[in-house]
């Protein structure tokens, strides 16, 4: 884990973003601030994991927001999480899965509105920024910065909302 991986770009004009704790059950793998959230199994569950790789994606459960605080649980004992509550209003920042693709302005403007997914190399989250736009994709590209290869993407309304019956 890479602490902080995700971080807050812009809090889609409010002057703090609303946090909410999640209970994460026991033997789950522990989630550090800066990791993505989802609901853990369908929707009315009461606990929470971090992503999986290459998510999220329409048919991933209901993305709840990025943990604020490292979680408690442990091998025998569940425990909690504090996570920023998101939606589409709020950017994200993280870095490109590689820097050669998102290294000039072009290259992140030819990606802007494009439905791509996060990438979990090992322990660290990154925008796998060469992934093609697909509609079942969850972040929604909206701008980045070449310098520090930073993508700053939104959590598009759909993987939100999760599953609607």
């Amino acid at each position: 884990m890479a602490l902080g991986d995700i971080r807050i770009q812009e809090m889609g004009g409010r002057n703090s973003l609303p946090t909410q704790r999640f209970a994460v059950a026991a033997s789950a793998t522990l989630i550090y601030p800066g990791e993505p959230v989802i609901t853990e199994t369908a929707e009315g569950t009461a606990t929470v994991v971090k992503f999986a790789d290459g998510a999220p994606t329409t048919s991933t459960f209901r993305v709840i927001g990025v943990a604020k605080s490292t979680s408690t649980n442990t091998a025998a004992a569940a425990g909690y999480v504090d996570v920023y509550i998101t939606d589409e209003s709020v950017v994200w920042a993280c870095k490109a899965k590689s820097s050669a693709t998102a290294d000039t302005q072009a290259e992140i403007d030819a990606k802007i509105n494009d439905c791509i997914v996060l990438d979990l190399t090992g322990t660290t989250f990154s925008v796998d920024f060469a992934a093609a736009h697909a509609n079942t994709n969850g972040i929604r590209v909206v701008g980045g910065n070449p310098s520090t290869t930073e993508i700053y993407f939104v959590f598009r309304t759909v993987v939100l909302q999760g599953a609607i019956a």
